[in-house]
């Protein structure tokens, strides 16, 4: 917690965040909160700049190679959480959206990560309702925040 205080300082703060932490002891975000900041400060983008800029500062050219940087593993956490759906492994649900859910927030891929929050939650629970029902849209979520990636 005292190195996000010192990385993080606006997450770690609780400023634009809900301050709410899960068992992992990681900050844990309303979906509807997220969803409003991001479409309400970034103009309806897949990526809220303003998650990368607050700790790299405005240097575009960071920020691109963060955000390419990004994408490979995204793609393989995605296409591991859709492997692990199919295997019907709740378990592994949870753990494989885990990983991807952190990833995102933390490039500000804020939709992307309230859909892995779900998924985790989901598969922590055994809720296959839920995990299908986000599965199903994880592909479109994660192909929209590859292209923006792609177009910058």
């Amino acid at each position: 917690r005292d190195m996000l205080r010192k990385w993080m300082p606006e997450a770690a703060s609780g400023e634009k965040r809900s301050g709410k932490v899960d068992e992992d002891g990681a900050a844990a975000v309303d979906a509807e909160e997220t969803r409003a900041e991001s479409a309400g400060g970034n103009g309806g983008s897949p990526i809220d700049p303003n998650a990368l800029k607050s700790i790299f500062g405005d240097d575009d050219e960071v920020l691109k190679e963060i955000l390419n940087d990004f994408v490979g593993p995204a793609t393989a956490n995605a296409e591991e959480i859709a492997a692990v759906v199919s295997n019907q492994s709740a378990g592994a649900v949870g753990a494989a959206a885990h990983k991807l859910k952190s990833s995102s927030r933390s490039v500000g891929a804020n939709a992307l990560a309230d859909i892995c929050a779900a998924l985790e939650l989901a598969g922590r629970e055994g809720n296959w309702e839920v995990i299908n029902a986000s599965a199903e849209r994880l592909p479109a979520v994660m192909r929209e925040v590859v292209e923006h990636i792609g177009a910058l």
